[in-house]
């Protein structure tokens, strides 16, 4: 029996010996769901408005597909499936109350007990805590994943909101139930304005802001049972790939648009999916920011690579498409990203080739200028002068048992309750520095990696010898015992801290993508290669930064593929004074 691992270590390469018995070479896995008509669906859209005092987080009643029942899906402030878009402007500080109004758990048959935080009382008496992700706040306003609260409680948060206009987005960060409790519904826009790009529109750079030409898109892949009701593993498998394309909860969507410049606030919100994002006009998109703001200038893209936990900020232009034209939305991404397993089985993951469709009215053409120069009222991006204080060094790695089955993925060979309770096991960067984190990815396919709290830049990435690093990662020994008490401590990693990656690299390092010079907070790592990010840990820590914060207290690390993150792929880390 070959386990996954085997097989995408084959796809990767680092597998030429492994032979696969016919009826694996042959045998392709196909999609459960049952059918769906494409692109008959109106596109909902939630338009962006002033969010509320109050926040409810309650269950309603959603239909995915018009072929398909209502069902019952979790949605904030009164929608029954994701939440409305928030828009604030920068300075401007909010807050909300959030009431956990939930029931029991629309996919209650699929909580796994054996997860770390999840209780079996998840199905009827479900924990929830909001994480506005991207957004430089106070830390009991961030949504760590511990400070959940039970029906029938409320929580408030603050936002200060002083940073640059920007695509954020909320979504829940239960621990252990980050996955199902999105894919009930909660997640939502949270879009920042500023003198670029204002509350209404009419702002310096000509770009659409609000209805009807600013449209925020949430993609997420989903599968169904053949009787309609929304389906996930009973039991925690490594990702999660779902058969049928959802924007904004409806599947395979359509969208009229006019013969003009159309902007889409993108987020990919799926499980474990990456999207390698195209149209089928062969136009080019126009991405203008990323996950933390403008770029500098507008870059031309053939294609648009977003992976889990990623936004983008993106212009299509309509007006030389002619009245009647359909312009599919396309996705060319292998599950798992890059490879897939195509080299290895035919296909064992849904492909999701089309996303959307965009059907031109029949208005005439009303074109309008795209702007050469994004940032007119800050500074434009350069790279972060301010040398380092400190490297850190951080390995993405699995455990598996004695038959290669993974059990658990891994941030530096720690689990979260050894981190969270000893300050020996957690990163403590201090406040008002700069840091470079140097992200090692031992895993034959890709993962995204965010940060809370902080912007940061990416430095560059570089391939490195699995092999020779492993044997190295390896060479310390077992686990040691940390703290010798009554219930035997937590145990120190073999490797822990991970070693300096630099002798095992195998060609040379580069320079991160144009459309990815600008500030982030989510970073795709792709298999076996390390990648160099610099994070200024507080608003003085170097000039020209994008925020005006400087925040101590706990966060989190962690993998944005949210099986990942479940088990156990995310890290507290503690921004000291």
């Amino acid at each position: 029996m070959f386990t996954r691992r085997q097989l995408l270590l084959a796809s990767a390469g680092l597998g030429a010996g492994l032979l696969l018995p016919e009826f694996l070479r042959s045998k392709k896995t196909y999609a459960a769901s049952p059918p769906l008509s494409k692109f008959t669906e109106p596109l909902p859209i939630s338009f962006a408005g002033p969010p509320p005092s109050t926040l409810t987080i309650a269950p309603g009643s959603h239909s995915f597909h018009s072929s398909l029942e209502a069902r019952t899906t979790w949605g904030y402030g009164g929608l029954p499936y994701l939440g409305p878009t928030f828009e604030v402007t920068r300075g401007t500080p909010i807050s909300i109350t959030a009431v956990n109004q939930l029931g029991l758990h629309p996919l209650a048959g699929s909580i796994d007990t054996t997860l770390h935080g999840i209780r079996a009382s998840d199905a009827t008496n479900p924990r929830t805590v909001i994480h506005v992700h991207g957004s430089n706040a106070e830390a009991r306003s961030d949504g760590y994943p511990e400070d959940t609260f039970l029906p029938g409680q409320s929580y408030v948060y603050n936002f200060n909101n002083n940073q640059e206009a920007t695509n954020l987005w909320y979504h829940d960060h239960s621990l252990g139930m980050t996955a199902l409790n999105l894919q009930a519904g909660l997640a939502g826009f949270y879009l920042i304005r500023d003198a670029d790009d204002p509350v209404g529109g009419n702002g310096p750079l000509g770009i659409p802001a609000g209805a009807p030409y600013e449209v925020p898109l949430v993609l997420q892949d989903y599968s169904f049972n053949s009787d309609g009701s929304p389906y996930f593993p009973a039991h925690w498998e490594h990702e999660f790939y779902g058969d049928v394309s959802l924007v904004n909860g409806k599947a395979w969507p359509n969208l009229n648009v006019d013969r003009t410049l159309y902007r889409f606030r993108i987020v990919n919100a799926s499980n474990s999916r990456f999207y390698g994002l195209h149209l089928s006009s062969q136009q080019l998109l126009i991405q203008i920011g990323t996950d933390q703001g403008f770029l500098n200038a507008p870059v031309y893209l053939s294609k648009l690579l977003l992976g889990p936990g990623e936004r983008a900020d993106v212009l299509i232009d309509f007006s030389s498409s002619l009245p009647g034209d359909k312009i599919v939305l396309q996705n060319d991404a292998a599950a798992p990203y890059p490879k897939g397993l195509a080299t290895v089985i035919d296909q064992l993951y849904a492909k999701l080739p089309e996303i959307m469709q965009f059907t031109v009215n029949q208005v005439a053409a009303a074109p309008k200028a795209i702007p050469n120069q994004l940032r007119l009222h800050k500074p434009l991006i350069t790279p972060i002068a301010t040398q380092p204080v400190r490297q850190r060094f951080l390995t993405l790695i699995e455990v598996s048992d004695s038959n290669n089955n993974v059990l658990a993925l891994l941030l530096n060979r720690v689990y979260w309750h050894e981190a969270s309770s000893y300050p020996e096991l957690m990163e403590q960067p201090r406040v008002d520095t700069v840091e470079q984190w140097n992200i090692i990815n031992l895993q034959p396919f890709s993962h995204t990696l965010h940060l809370h709290l902080v912007p940061f830049q990416i430095l560059n990435r570089q391939p490195i010898s699995y092999e020779k690093y492993i044997v190295a990662y390896n060479a310390t020994g077992p686990r040691k015992v940390l703290i010798d008490d009554a219930i035997g401590g937590p145990t120190v990693p073999s490797g822990y801290p991970p070693l300096d990656p630099t002798p095992y690299t195998t060609g040379p390092a580069t320079s991160p993508a144009s459309n990815e010079a600008g500030w982030k907070d989510t970073v795709v790592v792709n298999p076996f290669e390390v990648v160099r990010i610099i994070v200024p840990f507080g608003a003085k820590a170097a000039a020209n930064l994008p925020f005006g914060n400087s925040f101590t207290g706990r966060y989190v690390w962690h993998c944005h593929m949210l099986n990942h993150e479940d088990n156990d792929m995310m890290l507290p880390y503690e921004v000291l004074a």
